[in-house]
């Protein structure tokens, strides 16, 4: 009874909160200093391949994912709550100049579907970048005392398997120049990622570094972190590392088969 009153009450105070607020994308929810780090690459970038389309992927959808769309061509950003899908629906409204698509993802014995969509044309002719957001819930769990437990305790591939491997299944032959990951399960998304990476010099930036040692497996058994903002006034403490993965062919495995060389997998891996 407990957990059906704390979950009610907690669905109309998200509901309250979506009647009055209104978030203008302008700004990442991340350090101007990560946020400007994150530029520079991507910048750099498109001097250097002036004819080539440029692509981004994003895990954890926000504000972020209408600022940083902006200097890219392409943009795909997958988010795990329904809920805040729909507040992304009030932010592309607050940019009507962009072309925003929000598709709402089901899963069956036949792999996933489109369930519903929200679609946003810019009523501009020279618009920005075209942005694709997924919104795949992560697994659904029988016990409703399981699922009030597990939002809380760190993320498992058990409970984001749906999440994490949404962009192997769904874009099994694109790859991507940038990846941001914001969202949960930032090990696991890292490792799913490599096989979608354009190449062995394409980026993965990771907030969030420095008070979570759990996401520093990432760097030991499957990238390279190349530059770093450390410094962050953002709360939790912060910080966005550069990545790039250690070698070209790494990540083919499985994710529940990896051959770690530094450690044993950790117990909450899968």
């Amino acid at each position: 009874m407990l957990i059906l009153i704390f979950n009610l009450i907690k669905r109309i105070c998200w509901e309250v909160y979506l009647l009055f607020t209104r978030l203008p994308p302008t700004q990442a929810w991340v350090d101007p200093r990560e946020q400007a780090l994150m530029v520079k690459y991507i910048q750099n970038f498109k001097r250097e391949q002036r004819q080539q389309k440029i692509s981004m992927v994003e895990f954890g959808a926000g504000s972020s994912t209408f600022f940083f769309s902006s200097f890219v061509d392409y943009y795909v950003s997958i988010e795990h709550s329904l809920d805040y899908c729909r507040e992304l629906e009030r932010m592309a409204h607050n940019q009507s100049h962009r072309s925003v698509i929000i598709f709402y993802m089901g899963r069956n014995s036949s792999g996933f579907y489109i369930k519903r969509c929200f679609e946003q044309k810019s009523l501009q002719s020279d618009q920005t970048s075209r942005i694709e957001i997924y919104c795949v819930p992560r697994n659904a769990y029988s016990l409703a005392a399981y699922r009030l437990w597990a939002t809380g305790g760190r993320s498992t591939y058990t409970m984001y398997r749906d999440y994490i491997d949404f962009l192997s299944v769904y874009f099994r032959d694109t790859k991507f120049d940038f990846a941001f990951l914001d969202g949960r399960a930032r090990p696991q998304v890292a490792y799913a990622l490599l096989k979608q990476l354009n190449g062995p010099n394409a980026k993965v930036f990771i907030h969030d570094w420095n008070q979570r040692e759990a996401y520093h497996i990432i760097e030991r058994e499957f990238y390279n972190i190349i530059d770093q903002q450390i410094e962050s006034t953002q709360s939790g403490g912060g910080g966005l590392v550069v990545l790039e993965k250690k070698f070209e062919n790494i990540g083919q495995r499985n994710i529940n088969d990896i051959e770690w060389k530094y450690g044993k997998e950790p117990d909450w891996w899968i």
